[in-house]
């Protein structure tokens, strides 16, 4: 094996997520890069139209780019499908194939000790960060920062936090894990056909209320009840992989026509409104299955570097804007004199890069040891062995319990 690849494997294997089921489903974390991608792009974009005077593209810009850069937030909604698909394997498969029940004290305190420290850490790091910056600012920060600490931000104050702006979909999250054992019910009817129209129907059903009621409250906006049928479809998804897919879906170059028309339709229509909502969610479904079944799109989304970095979304998700506006600022005027869509792209892959390396170590420091279920455990043992003598090794110990630890977003 040549030094690069020794180089590339160790790289890898550093960015690698780690499962508490020790199940890795490559698929997922490729379309997590996508979503995160979207996500960036979509930062980028405004960033860039706000920082740099001659960027003037707005919602009339000509090039095809920078419309679907506008459209880059709904990588969010992206995550939500993936939560909704992981989240709620371990609970199908015991209804669908007779796996073990699944512990909610296990459950949920996977979900506290994978998620809770990296998104308490940044918010501090970022209260420091941003009392550096601007002296003086803590104390109006302080009401919005507690808020974030509990998710109820959305709920409390009805807008995007001061503190942490991304929160708002992890407090929607937190309510989607909250709800997963009642929600995942839906898998004890019996007959496969009966389940998938009571999942279709339910999403419908959301969609309709939406137009009603959404609109006219904020704060519902900003809850799981404008979001819920992204995480149904991921439930959709879940059911149709344990059920028809039988865990390993047949590859089909008709499924690679899918998604390559797909996925360009997906940004077409996410600039109307009314497309977004009746049509994303379908749309949605359409292209995860692609991501499953195609031949040649399941090796592009299984790709290794692909999957590392999708894999690290949570992480890029929490400072991805804060490593913009830190690089932004020395790249914004290289290449100014570009077309609009060759300056967008060159901005894209010189930030990108530096935000892969930042919330690489940053996910390799913090993140993926959260990831290892028993990590309280060995680290109140090593606390415990400091006074007695050398400290203690954290091990990779998997949990038994079939839950694969994820974000989404992540």
């Amino acid at each position: 094996m040549s030094f690069f690849s020794k180089l590339s494997d160790r790289i890898l294997r550093g960015l690698s997520r780690e499962t508490s089921s020790g199940r890795f489903i490559p698929e997922m974390d490729g379309l997590r890069f996508v979503a995160i991608a979207m996500v960036i792009l979509y930062h980028l974009n405004g960033y860039l139209m706000t920082k740099a005077a001659f960027y003037e593209h707005g919602p009339a810009a000509p090039d095809w780019l920078c419309r679907n850069a506008l459209v880059g937030f709904h990588g969010v909604e992206l995550f939500f499908v993936i939560s909704g698909f992981i989240l709620a394997l371990p609970f199908a498969a015991h209804y669908l194939s007779g796996a073990p029940p699944v512990s909610l004290r296990k459950y949920y305190l996977r979900r506290l000790t994978r998620l809770e420290p990296p998104y308490f850490v940044t918010i501090f790091l970022l209260l420091v960060l941003g009392a550096w910056i601007h002296p003086g600012s803590l104390s109006g920060i302080l009401p919005h920062l507690a808020a974030s600490l509990g998710y109820l931000h959305n709920a409390i104050f009805g807008t995007h936090s001061l503190a942490i702006g991304v929160a708002w979909s992890l407090e929607i999250e937190v309510q989607f894990y909250l709800l997963v054992p009642l929600l995942t019910l839906v898998f004890a009817i019996r007959g496969t056909w009966r389940r998938r129209l009571v999942l279709i129907g339910l999403t419908l059903a959301m969609l309709a209320v939406q137009t009603r009621f959404v609109p006219h409250h904020p704060r519902v906006q900003l809850s799981i009840l404008a979001y819920l049928q992204y995480f149904l479809i991921g439930f959709l998804l879940a059911e149709t992989f344990l059920t028809t897919w039988k865990n390993s879906a047949a590859r089909s170059c008709y499924w690679d026509l899918v998604a390559v028309a797909g996925w360009p339709i997906l940004f077409r229509s996410l600039q109307s409104t009314v497309l977004t909502h009746w049509v994303f969610p379908a749309l949605i479904f359409a292209l995860y299955s692609a991501a499953f079944r195609g031949r040649w799109i399941n090796r592009l989304f299984c790709n290794p570097w692909i999957t590392a970095v999708g894999g690290m979304c949570y992480s890029i998700y929490l400072i991805h804007y804060e490593v913009i506006s830190g690089v932004g600022r020395f790249t914004k005027t290289l290449g100014s004199r570009l077309p609009g869509p060759l300056y967008l792209t060159m901005q894209f892959v010189l930030v990108g890069f530096a935000i892969v390396i930042v919330c690489g170590l940053y996910f390799i420091a913090l993140e993926k040891p959260c990831m290892r279920p028993d990590w309280p455990q060995q680290l109140w043992a090593y606390i415990k062995s400091v006074g007695r003598g050398p400290g203690l090794a954290l091990t990779d110990n998997p949990d038994p319990n079939p839950t694969e630890s994820g974000q989404s977003a992540a």
